[in-house]
């Protein structure tokens, strides 16, 4: 299935197109597409802000940026609130517009990127991992689960992840009660476990972009809340989080080399888990994101209820100062979209409509947003970017 938004695009200019030096050329290359256009078109004075309708797909789960090839994934399961496509859809642009494409996958659950972007990984209902080849956008392998694959079924983020050292990790059993952390090994092809000593309805997942830390929440239905794990280096050692962290949803994310991580949405920790400042506690926030050199957190804000008619503004706030030496993170500064991303109720069985996904290109440049209405694709302005 292909689609094009052409109306909804704002549209670089010819001459600015043209010297980018195409997009084949670029993506060929191994460049990352999407961050070269927009930083070439911000140097070049123009701001590149483009949308595609995605209403007919249903409601994402995952967002996936492919900095080699600059393409975006998402999974749109069919399962507990959501009605998707039961497809993995891939986002691509051509330096004009985005066109979209899926690939269905009956059962469909979730999805991740390996790190070096080798390969796509999805998980099903009938405890398959299939892994994707990036450049025919098609099943190249499927791997049955000895053990099974456990899934929630809502559109919690994130329930698998790859790790730096190849595997990717899930949560195993069946159903929705006591689970271990399984994985799968790309190098050997093989299943194995983790005990998790408290995974009931869960475990849920955030990595590092390069797979060098990985965390996990242990469960959403236990009082008290038992600990947030961690693991570093893909050692396959669960380790306690020394601050009393317990439980993330959404809004959790780490930079590329996992040394700073925004947690729920709340508050910035280095990589040793000393606090770096917090973010305002405000109830309109949509979507948090810390960016991939981890020197810049965004957050998308809008009303939901009783559906202010306010555009949403994206906040930009400063990440690098050094744990223990302030509470709260500065605003350097904030921009306002054209476009809701998402629908704006939080009434069953549409609660989870409103919260899209987000990611930031490799380079700091790029914002992209996801909900159950449109893609947005954005340039951060420079000043809100760096110094």
């Amino acid at each position: 299935m292909e689609k094009e938004d052409a109306a909804d695009a704002t549209q670089l200019s010819a001459g600015a197109a043209d010297s980018l030096g195409g997009v084949a050329a670029l993506r060929s290359s191994g460049a990352d597409v999407s961050a070269a256009l927009a930083q070439r078109a911000a140097s070049d004075g123009v701001v590149v802000y483009r949308t595609l309708d995605t209403s007919a797909f249903g409601m994402p789960r995952t967002l996936v940026y492919d900095a080699v090839h600059g393409d975006i994934y998402a999974s749109y399961p069919t399962t507990y609130e959501s009605i998707g496509l039961s497809a993995i859809v891939r986002f691509r642009t051509n330096g004009m517009n985005w066109t979209s494409t899926s690939l269905s996958l009956p059962g469909l659950q979730d999805i991740a990127l390996a790190p070096d972007a080798s390969v796509l990984a999805a998980t099903d209902g009938s405890n398959q991992v299939h892994l994707i080849d990036l450049a025919t956008f098609s099943v190249k392998s499927t791997h049955i689960a000895p053990f099974g694959i456990g899934d929630q079924g809502s559109n919690i983020e994130v329930a698998i992840a790859f790790a730096g050292d190849g595997k990717l990790w899930m949560p195993s059993g069946e159903g929705y009660n006591w689970h271990n952390l399984g994985f799968f090994d790309l190098r050997t092809q093989a299943f194995g476990t983790v005990a998790c000593p408290m995974c009931y309805s869960g475990p849920y997942f955030a990595v590092s972009g390069d797979g060098s830390r990985l965390m996990v929440t242990q469960t959403a239905g236990l009082t008290p809340r038992p600990p947030m794990l961690y693991m570093d280096g893909g050692d396959g050692v669960l380790r306690t989080n020394p601050v009393g962290l317990d439980f993330f949803y959404w809004m959790t994310s780490l930079s590329d080399d996992g040394n700073r991580f925004l947690f729920s949405g709340e508050t910035v920790y280095d990589r040793a888990f000393g606090t770096v400042g917090t973010l305002p506690l405000v109830n309109d926030m949509r979507a948090a994101r810390i960016s991939p050199d981890g020197r810049r957190a965004y957050t998308l804000n809008y009303v939901v209820e009783p559906g202010s008619p306010a555009l949403p503004v994206v906040r930009a706030f400063d990440t690098t100062p050094s744990a223990g030496t302030r509470v709260n993170l500065s605003q350097i500064g904030s921009f306002t979209l054209a476009d809701f991303p998402a629908c704006q109720a939080s009434t069953y069985p549409k609660y989870s409509c409103y919260r899209p996904r987000m990611q930031v290109s490799k380079d700091g440049t790029t914002l992209m947003i996801l909900g159950d209405k449109k893609l947005i694709v954005a340039t951060i302005p420079k000043a809100l970017r760096r110094y």
